[in-house]
């Protein structure tokens, strides 16, 4: 099978699970993916889990590089020497791109300079990714996955508000770093594809976190506000509850309070006024915090699951990785792969989170899941690879284009999208190549916005057009009002696919198709265009028809199953975590896409089920259950092999941070919107060496640390409370910036829990530019979260905020061939608007 990413090939030169990870994916697509590992063998391979529980001396026997390993070939190159600098120098020239994620400047100073290589070969394209980016205050601290999570955003709205910040399962914030570096890379490589010249990408694992704060990061941004931990039911009918034999999940937007009633065998209480105007009011929400519940605990989970699918009622399982195993629609769409590692033994990988069919009519063309083979010995190919004609994919002629005459351009301009996305993780999505210079254009009923434009109740102007979390997240896109359900509204739509170059839609299975805009009907329009379809689980198999919301993607996924504070249930992100996960991987999607057409003329239809891709981020679980040695799951921020590893209380704000709705309201005074505030601080802590735990010790001097039986992380994990205990009593009288930088300087990994607000404030934020001004016509000028993919030769930010409902409907339609007569046309006849029609 023809595999979309099978004419690159790609140098990683990694240190941690992001830039493995990133490998992972180009080489599951068909890229031939080379990773330079040191003598003794990639860091990951000495990271935990092991399958005898402690740390192997044999770096074959990783758990977590079986998995982020898989599909590559491996050469071990010592750095120190060089003439294996030479060797590696002929790698990098010999490809398409490379991932570095070593410290900023460490590559230089060995003599592998990867600027002055792209400089010399300007088709090279290479994406580096580090804790804190190429370049401020922090970006030579070290990470981990507690401290990246931490220093983010992130961690702040995970838990409970009277409990500590809550670490979430596996190396989330670096596997969410990659997805964004997978597609920062692919960009860059689409330029080289179309122009000769590629660029450089600075992905910064906390930027990617940054951004990726739901309403939180919008309302500090344009109000000032923040949030605090929500727990595991910010609201009724967002969260987990208990049920009969264990928990079960649910996710509704106010428009399924409906078929959650039905659920629950109260259809009668849909008449009533509480759930038809608003049920995510707050009288709503109290009466469903004592419905939902005792409902719940009636009966099992799976009775409740299966109740839920005849009313499309957005509840969800929550499996652990051996039930996941075991799931009917993982097994019946080939979810599972199986590979023989030669040290290991056979285990189970997840398939990759899209679906490329390259030849869509061709009814023998097999969709492209992502193909695997075992992960490599340390060292494997050392001979193989270097035994093959590394010839330079350009020659020194190449080196007189001006790489700097794109500057004020952008990678994607030229590029037209019809976006019909809703809510997070589509417009999410689209936000990417919007940034990139795509002309997106966002559709929206006359009748039926974006729901976040409206969930604060804002259904006319200017109210409907003042929604941070809308305009986060759809910057710099042009909108249009179709009522594609009218017949003049879908020829207007009609004519609209016909000029893209991308169509993009999130519905639920068979809406698309029911609509007549199903890959068969666009691609008749527009055989080229590049289709994606990103439902929550697929459009086959038994969960196909199910409503998911990024809340029960992430517990179908199997993620909440894995984290939540030690004896207690399982916990929900703090974010609706399976859309931004959900919008990475599509925006990246759609670049191998285009990368493609570019190649061979043709489009392509990619399907993205969303649960797939959170699965695919606990990989290294997955395999640990198929070799029987399962991983120890709800163990708070507690990891095996490091202790201390952990949040500590400091010394609270002095000025209480207010606390607003995600949706305020900017007809209101702001003050009576507060809804409380908060002062706590917190700072993350993980020695991950006896050594750092000796720096450690030094910096607290406290006598009660200086016991011998703590030398050894063994001695340490059998007295964690001893040990939390002395430490936060150091750390509640410090604050938690100085902390950090104290132990930085020390070489301690350690992060402050940052907030929405923080961030706004943290003096390497303020230096790297993070949050931008962006123009919206209604609000003015406004902060917004700075691109993610930070290319070198595409450097141009974005000018405008989301826009206006309808905003853009002359412009767009007149460049279709509308006059402005028939524009008016449209308008009366409700088949388009500028303001919202009706009161849905």
């Amino acid at each position: 099978m023809s595999q979309i990413l099978s004419n690159l090939r790609i140098i990683e030169l990694g240190t941690d699970v992001a830039t493995a990870n990133v490998g992972r994916l180009l080489a599951a697509y068909g890229a031939d993916v080379i990773t330079v590992e040191p003598p003794g063998g990639h860091l990951v391979r000495h990271m935990p889990p092991f399958p005898n529980v402690k740390k192997s001396s044999d770096p074959n026997e990783s758990i977590l590089f079986a998995y982020l390993g898989t599909g590559k070939r491996s050469v071990v190159l010592d750095f120190e020497d060089p003439e294996d600098i030479a060797k590696a120098t002929d790698l990098v020239l010999s490809s398409d791109g490379v991932i570095d994620g070593y410290r900023p400047g460490e590559l230089a100073s060995f003599g592998l300079d990867l600027v002055s290589l792209s400089e010399f070969q300007p088709a090279l394209s290479v994406v580096q990714v580090t804790p804190f980016g190429q370049t401020g205050p922090y970006s030579q601290w070290r990470t981990s996955a507690l401290t990246a999570y931490a220093s983010g955003g992130q961690m702040s709205l995970t838990g409970d508000a009277d409990k500590p910040p809550l670490l979430t399962a596996g190396h989330q914030a670096h596997m969410q770093a990659s997805l964004h570096a997978f597609g920062g890379l692919l960009t860059a490589i689409y330029s080289a594809t179309k122009t000769g010249i590629g660029d450089i990408v600075d992905i910064s694992i906390q930027e990617v976190q940054t951004a990726t704060l739901e309403g939180a990061g919008p309302v500090a941004l344009w109000y000032g506000g923040d949030q605090q931990r929500g727990g595991n039911n910010p609201r009724a009918l967002w969260g987990v509850h208990p049920c009969k034999d264990g928990w079960i999940g649910v996710a509704s937007m106010p428009r399924q309070t409906h078929s959650v009633l039905d659920v629950m065998g109260l259809s009668d209480m849909k008449s009533d006024p509480l759930f038809i105007d608003s049920a995510w009011s707050p009288e709503a929400d109290e009466l469903l915090r004592i419905l939902v519940p005792n409902f719940t605990m009636e009966h099992t989970a799976q009775e409740i699951f299966e109740i839920a699918n005849d009313y499309r009622a957005p509840f969800a399982m929550i499996p652990n990785p051996a039930e996941l195993l075991e799931w009917p629609h993982l097994k019946e769409t080939g979810f599972w792969q199986e590979v023989n590692h030669p040290v290991l033994g056979n285990h189970p990988i997840p398939s990759g989170p899209v679906w490329f069919t390259l030849d869509p009519e061709n009814p023998k063309s097999e969709p492209d899941k992502g193909s695997f083979t075992s992960a490599p010995l340390v060292g494997q190919h050392t001979k193989e690879i270097f035994s093959e004609s590394l010839i330079p994919k350009a020659t020194k002629k190449s080196a007189h284009i001006n790489v700097f005459a794109t500057r004020k351009n952008l990678p994607l301009e030229n590029i037209k999208v019809v976006d019909m996305t809703q809510v997070w993780s589509g417009p999410y999505a689209m936000r990417f190549l919007a940034d990139m210079g795509a002309d997106v254009i966002k559709i929206e009923g006359p009748t039926f916005p974006d729901p976040v434009r409206t969930a604060g109740g804002n259904r006319t102007a200017p109210a409907i057009n003042l929604s941070s979390y809308f305009n986060e997240y759809n910057r710099g896109k042009r909108s249009l009002t179709l009522d594609f359900k009218k017949k003049s509204g879908m020829q207007a739509l009609k004519r609209l696919i016909k000029t893209a170059d991308v169509f993009v839609e999130n519905w639920s299975s068979g809406v698309a198709d029911r609509n007549g805009l199903g890959y068969t009907e666009v691609s008749k329009l527009n055989p080229n265009i590049v289709y994606i379809s990103m439902p929550g689980f697929g459009h086959q198999g038994p969960d196909a028809s199910r409503v998911g919301f990024g809340p029960t993607i992430e517990q179908m996924g199997g993620l909440v199953s894995l984290q939540g504070y030690e004896n207690d249930a399982p916990h929900k992100s703090g974010i609706s975590y399976g859309d931004p996960i959900a919008g990475a991987t599509c925006a990246a999607a759609a670049v191998a896409a285009l990368i493609n057409k570019v190649i061979t003329g043709k489009g392509c239809y990619c399907l993205l089920p969303q649960r797939d891709g959170v699965t695919g981020l606990i990989g290294e679980y997955i395999v640990a259950e198929g070799l029987g040695c399962s991983i120890p799951t709800r163990t708070g921020n507690k990891r095996s092999g490091y202790a201390p590893h952990d949040t500590y209380p400091c010394l609270p704000d002095v000025t209480p941070r207010p606390i607003l709705s995600i949706f305020p309201n900017d007809d209101e005074d702001l003050e009576t919107q507060t809804i409380d505030t908060v002062t706590d601080r917190w700072v993350a802590i993980d020695c991950r060496s006896d050594e750092e735990w000796m720096s450690l010790t030094e910096i607290i001097d406290d006598s009660r640390l200086y016991n011998s039986i703590y030398s050894t992380v063994e001695g340490r994990l059998a007295n964690q409370k001893l040990i939390d205990e002395t430490i936060s009593e150091w750390t509640s009288t410090k604050d938690a910036y100085e902390i950090a930088k104290l132990l930085q300087k020390e070489e301690v990994t350690a992060a402050p829990v940052q907030s929405a607000l923080l961030l706004v404030k943290d003096p390497h934020s303020i230096y790297r530019d993070n949050f931008i001004t962006v123009k919206h016509d209604v609000k003015g000028n406004h902060l917004t979260a700075r691109p993610t993919w930070r290319l070198s030769r595409h450097s141009k930010l974005p000018e405008f905020s989301g826009p206006s409902f309808g905003q853009h409907n002359e412009e767009i339609l007149s460049e279709l061939g509308y006059s402005l007569s028939e524009i008016d046309a449209l308008e009366k006849s409700g088949a388009a608007a500028r303001r919202l029609i009706g009161n849905r």
